[in-house]
């Protein structure tokens, strides 16, 4: 079963008529973009003997960054581990100069973000720029490109169970959020309100934005370019610099560091999901219940 990108009518070129397969990966691109990431993780553990704290908000411990990686460990590993379905999850160039095109456009959505939020004076503005980065913009041009000439690409969309695959998503989350692997949780609660709106907010431009921009988009047109594995580590890496300004709080190579080792592992995680599954509703949930269950949990608390 295979899916076009950003639903259109059929082709009506003959470069969009006969998709041709992307391309394999080079071994050793694979190799170097992983030791980037094992690097930052060594790095990171020694500027950090005694931990990181992964949040600004107050009430959060330092907290040894190998255990802080584990759930995107065995989260990769389950992925690995659990059926992959029938049919393949191959991505279909139909355009190439368009998929080119495109993934260089989201690339400069993803880089320009991170360099756009030191310039943000409140949070109110962080939240409509990642609306208008993540969401608006990738949406209606890549929509309009679609409508004239056809999608670009063509993804392939394997058979699995959903109860299956629902599995790494729900060890991702929930391990981050509760046991010897959980990253805390804040000291105070803001008022119900304001919890419930910046909660709903987070859900639609992190659950929602994030996953559309880095792994339904991004990563895809990746792939395409330079291999399924390339594309993956790549769109990682990307996703990982984009915590940098609102996680990292020392020098700018230290905050990097930290950013590739825990936001970009759990960004390979997330994107390993994307490519054996393509099922982006899966991704979504495991990026909810990262930010959320701390909050759905305080709020059961309060019913109980």
């Amino acid at each position: 079963m295979t899916t076009a990108d950003v639903g259109a009518p059929a082709p009506r070129n003959p470069e969009a008529a006969a998709p041709r397969q992307a391309p394999a990966d080079r071994p050793a691109v694979v190799g170097a973009l992983i030791s980037l990431f094992v690097l930052a993780i060594g790095v990171t553990i020694g500027l950090n003997p005694e931990g990181v704290v992964v949040s600004r908000d107050p009430g959060y411990a330092p907290m040894p960054v190998p255990l802080l990686i584990v759930p995107a460990l065995l989260a990769i590993a389950l992925t690995l581990l659990l059926p992959r379905g029938r049919g393949d999850a191959e991505v279909g160039v139909r355009r190439p100069r368009a998929v080119r095109a495109e993934a260089a456009l989201l690339v400069l959505l993803a880089c320009g973000f991170p360099l756009l939020v030191p310039l943000l004076p409140t949070d109110e503005d962080y939240v409509l720029a990642k609306a208008v980065m993540f969401l608006l913009v990738p949406m209606v041009l890549l929509a309009l490109s679609a409508r004239r000439r056809g999608p670009s690409i063509e993804i392939g969309r394997p058979e699995v169970r959903g109860w299956v695959i629902v599995l790494p998503a729900l060890v991702l989350g929930v391990l981050s959020t509760l046991g010897p692997f959980s990253s805390g949780g804040p000291s105070a609660w803001p008022p119900l309100a304001l919890l419930l709106i910046a909660a709903t907010a987070t859900a639609i431009t992190a659950g929602v934005g994030e996953e559309l921009l880095y792994r339904r988009l991004l990563q895809t047109r990746l792939e395409a370019l330079v291999g399924s594995g390339t594309g993956l580590l790549l769109a990682a890496i990307l996703f990982g610099l984009m915590h940098v300004p609102s996680h990292g709080d020392g020098s700018l190579w230290a905050s990097t560091a930290q950013a590739l080792a825990l936001q970009g592992t759990t960004g390979i995680a997330l994107g390993l999901m994307w490519r054996r599954w393509r099922r982006l509703w899966v991704c979504i949930l495991a990026h909810l219940l990262l930010n959320g269950f701390g909050v759905l949990l305080h709020l059961v608390g309060l019913l109980v």
